[in-house]
């Protein structure tokens, strides 16, 4: 049975969420920290309010984020099996969580981990951008330490919880040449933990 306590957050966060009509730019706390499904509402709504107040479509949320940072929904291990149609190529994806204490967040940081004898792991700092449909929002990939820096683009469905990355494209607009002897540009993880 909740206690008085829970209910009365309950009925306060059910407040702040029916307020989220009238600005949602406004909220940094309606949604608990680890309510994946609140977080992304909210940043569904913020996105979608960005757009009509005329914010570039490509641009990345860099609201303060609900419990801190929306993109940690993002967080655990997610896994390519046979990566680009390479038989036995595992590749992982490592998503760091958010700071407990993480006022603002505009990214997070991940690993992509691949075998050995493909590199070493490559730092992202990954960040959601406009939903691309009703369950799926386009993330960002930016490898700050290359240089010169770059990014790839990809989606994240929480429905199908797939994120995927498309190595083919770099920065949104340069086709990169094929990999020799993939049958895709396109990694999709699958999560394997949280």
């Amino acid at each position: 049975m909740p206690s008085l306590f829970t209910k009365f957050f309950a009925a306060t966060a059910l407040c702040a969420l029916s307020a989220l009509s009238e600005d949602p730019m406004m909220l940094d706390d309606a949604c608990l920290l680890g309510d994946d499904a609140c977080g992304l509402e909210l940043l569904q709504r913020r996105a979608g309010v960005a757009r009509t107040a005329g914010v570039a479509e490509d641009a990345p949320d860099t609201s303060p984020g609900v419990s801190g940072c929306v993109e940690g929904v993002l967080s655990g291990d997610w896994l390519n099996q046979d990566a680009l149609g390479f038989i036995t190529v595992n590749v992982r994806l490592h998503v760091y969580p958010p700071g407990p204490d993480s006022d603002y967040c505009d990214s997070i940081n991940a690993d992509l981990i691949m075998p050995s004898y493909l590199g070493a792991p490559v730092r992202y700092n990954a960040t959601f951008l406009d939903p691309v449909a009703n369950s799926t929002y386009k993330v960002k990939y930016y490898t700050p330490l290359a240089t010169p820096p770059y990014y790839h683009e990809g989606t994240f469905d929480l429905a199908t919880e797939t994120l995927t990355e498309d190595l083919g494209m770099l920065n949104g607009e340069t086709p990169l040449p094929p990999i020799a002897g993939a049958s895709t540009s396109i990694l999709t993880l699958k999560r394997v933990s949280r």
